[in-house]
């Protein structure tokens, strides 16, 4: 009898602790399931932003490589940007003209819009001067994530053309103000190259930092142009660098602009894989920063 009942009660707690086991992994997975869902949600937000910051960093530069034309005169115009929610246009000429065969439109992401478009004068079209790169279109761009307004970045632009992402400092230390704007007219068609070097080294000629660029990478084939901009870290300072370059009839015009507050002596050269072209060297001779053309850099004019 006793043996029965023990028996019994040995079966019963066995249901009860089954039960709980039972609960416990119920628990665990509701656990489970919101700490999913509090993940999913987080990685869109973060997918969110990095796509924003995308397309923000697309639309600055697109906005840098139309001053740079106008600057450079490329094909004797000036040019300029024109917005839409969904696209921008780099377009020749004072007025954006629909449908034109030199327009280039690039569309961005489709979970992001231009949702402010406020610049001096109204209307849609930064215009840049040209050789000067000044626009009287100041003001500022707005872009957000569609749906999502709080996710929202600005691009500034003002009077001198310069466009930011932050607020423009007013002292003498600007990239544009101090820029030294040089062009070469080669004499060789630089699309024949492989790669353009930029090669910064100390005063006993040890590299400090090199950065090969794939030309082919930043060729135009329709229009025969070359555009670049980029930093590079040579020791704890950025160096910034923007290159514009238009072939006429096998022959490159190269532009060149470099800050002034960039001291280190810098190579610039081309490669082809059996040739290397040398085209500029900026040195520190003390009072200043000098440039030098390369035997190979053809003929050199500071703007």
């Amino acid at each position: 009898m006793f043996m029965k009942v023990s028996q019994r009660l040995n079966k019963k707690n066995m249901f009860y602790k089954a039960g709980f086991t039972l609960i416990e992994v119920l628990v665990v997975i509701a656990i489970i399931l919101i700490i999913s869902s509090v993940v999913v949600v987080r990685r869109d937000g973060f997918n969110s932003k990095i796509d924003l910051e995308n397309t923000v960093m697309s639309i600055d530069s697109k906005i840098k490589l139309a001053r740079s034309r106008s600057i450079s005169a490329f094909n004797g115009e000036s040019h300029g940007i024109h917005f839409d929610s969904d696209q921008i246009v780099i377009f020749q000429g004072d007025v954006y003209i629909e449908g034109d065969s030199t327009n280039e439109a690039f569309v961005f992401s489709e979970k992001n819009e231009i949702n402010i478009i406020n610049l001096t004068g109204g209307g849609d079209d930064l215009v840049f001067k040209r050789l000067t790169g000044e626009t009287e279109n100041f003001g500022n761009i707005g872009i957000s994530v569609i749906g999502s307004p709080s996710y929202s970045r600005q691009i500034l632009i003002n009077s001198d053309g310069q466009s930011s992402l932050k607020l423009f400092q007013t002292s003498s230390s600007s990239l544009i103000q101090n820029a030294r704007h040089v062009h070469f007219e080669l004499g060789w068609a630089i699309n024949t190259a492989d790669t353009l070097s930029l090669r910064w080294v100390d005063d006993s000629e040890n590299e400090m930092a090199i950065n090969n660029i794939t030309i082919v990478s930043y060729f135009n084939g329709s229009d025969n142009s070359f555009d670049w901009e980029g930093v590079t870290m040579v020791g704890l300072v950025e160096q910034k660098i923007s290159i514009h370059g238009w072939e006429e009839s096998g022959n490159t015009i190269l532009c060149i602009m470099r800050e002034n507050t960039e001291e280190e002596k810098l190579y610039i050269y081309a490669d082809d894989g059996i040739f290397t072209y040398d085209i500029a060297v900026y040195e520190d001779t003390g009072s200043q920063v000098e440039v030098t053309v390369g035997d190979d850099g053809g003929v050199m004019t500071i703007k």
